[in-house]
């Protein structure tokens, strides 16, 4: 049984929208956050797989969307400011449940607010060129980088809740 998602995403209030050398915009501290405390909190609507490709075909604006069962998508509200939050291959943060991103170290001030996309994502048609230029960048990001067994390993635990349960069952 999949939780209902918050209707609106949460932001930890130590954080900022700034420009990121990553990808435009990003977010990033203003203050330091402890290793596993929440950043992020997301919300929004639940819709199918089907729906959330059609939203995606008509729209003008990136839809933001996370997988949280089988064919079950979060979409996110369009305008908040957890869209900011950039991928990297070495990311700042990592999921702690279905909707919940922490701190994956202490940050200091001024880190930028990261995920790995791949840890929220099974959409058979997610690819994205990766821009972070961290030692471990990958060049492309897919639905399917949670078969990769090192990702498995560095991630292990804290993938979206879905994907854990795949990864668990081999």
């Amino acid at each position: 049984m999949v939780t209902p998602p918050p209707a609106e995403c949460w932001l930890h209030p130590g954080a900022e929208i700034f420009r990121s050398p990553i990808a435009g915009s990003g977010l990033r501290t203003t203050v330091p956050v402890a290793s596993g405390e929440a950043v992020a909190r997301l919300g929004g609507r639940l819709v199918a797989t089907a729906e959330l490709d059609a939203l995606v075909a008509v729209s003008d604006v990136y839809i933001d969307s996370i997988t949280v069962d089988e064919d079950v998508q979060l979409v996110l509200p369009i305008g908040t400011p957890n869209h900011y939050a950039n991928h990297s291959c070495d990311p700042s943060l990592w999921w702690t449940d279905e909707y919940t991103l922490i701190a994956r170290r202490d940050l200091e001030a001024g880190t930028e607010l990261t995920s790995d996309y791949a840890t929220g994502s099974s959409h058979p048609d997610f690819v994205m060129n990766c821009h972070c230029e961290t030692y471990r960048c990958r060049q492309v990001i897919t639905g399917d980088d949670w078969r990769i067994p090192q990702l498995q390993q560095r991630y292990a635990g804290h993938w979206i809740p879905y994907l854990q349960r795949l990864i668990d069952a081999g």
